[in-house]
């Protein structure tokens, strides 16, 4: 009997064992992913920028501070529950089942922008005001997140006692759908006039990430910032066109 024992304890040892030598070997083979929210740069480049100088300042953040309690993972842990749901409004603070240091989105938003812009020469002269806080310009964009939604699915396969087993075999882990609004708007110092506003809306679903694809991150950025890069990569250049109507028209 002792003999049996002995053998269940020592099997146990080795799975630990090499649950902790697959993640140590994650941990060390991971590349260091983007955090930024930069995207592609932009296919259509103005080839006459327009006067002035626009500022681009840090947003103003309306989100609703809200997750879902971390305590809620414990739920994993009884039998015939497969998967858990968790929602962050405030990623870059909290998130599930994924760790993600970005910094602040007010910050990474508006400089994700201003990059697009700069490449794009919109204007003649860009500033990021928070990095020239005493830049005299023309124009500053202003953004207001309103929402940054996140909803995480982490997977459980029946019960939280087995299912590190199935993260080393590289089943799924987790999957994300986010949901961005954002309200952008131009005002000319002069007059102190919004003379241009804009409501940003997106979506976007990436599913079944298993641990080391997550280690791996995409295209070199963390599985987060890519897809939030991506939306903003589909919305921003129309949002550009869009802005650079109602100057010519103002002017």
């Amino acid at each position: 009997m002792a003999h049996i024992e002995n053998r269940v304890l020592n099997k146990k040892k080795v799975i630990i064992f090499l649950l902790f030598l697959s993640l140590f070997e994650t941990s060390c083979a991971a590349p260091k992913l983007d955090l930024s929210l930069n995207f592609a740069p932009p296919v259509e480049i103005y080839q006459i920028p327009l006067e002035g100088v626009l500022g681009v300042d840090e947003f103003i953040d309306l989100r609703p501070q809200v997750t879902t309690n971390d305590a809620r993972k414990w739920l994993g842990f009884i039998p015939g529950v497969f998967w858990l749901e968790f929602i962050s409004e405030i990623p870059d603070t909290y998130t599930g089942f994924s760790t993600y240091n970005s910094g602040h989105f007010k910050h990474a938003f508006a400089y994700a922008i201003y990059n697009h812009l700069t490449q794009s020469k919109l204007f003649k002269d860009i500033v990021y005001l928070p990095e020239d806080k005493y830049r005299v310009v023309d124009y500053r964009l202003e953004g207001v997140l309103r929402r940054t939604s996140l909803k995480e699915t982490g997977y459980y396969y029946g019960s939280g006692m087995y299912a590190w087993i199935t993260r080393i075999l590289g089943l799924p882990y987790v999957s994300y759908e986010i949901n961005l609004e954002i309200t952008l708007r131009l005002r000319k110092i002069d007059t102190n006039e919004i003379i241009w506003t804009h409501d940003l809306k997106g979506n976007r679903i990436d599913r079944y990430y298993n641990i080391y694809q997550l280690a791996g991150g995409k295209e070199g950025k963390h599985i987060l910032s890519y897809n939030i890069s991506k939306i903003l990569e589909e919305k921003i250049p129309d949002i550009t066109k869009s802005m650079k109507e109602a100057l010519e028209r103002l002017n």
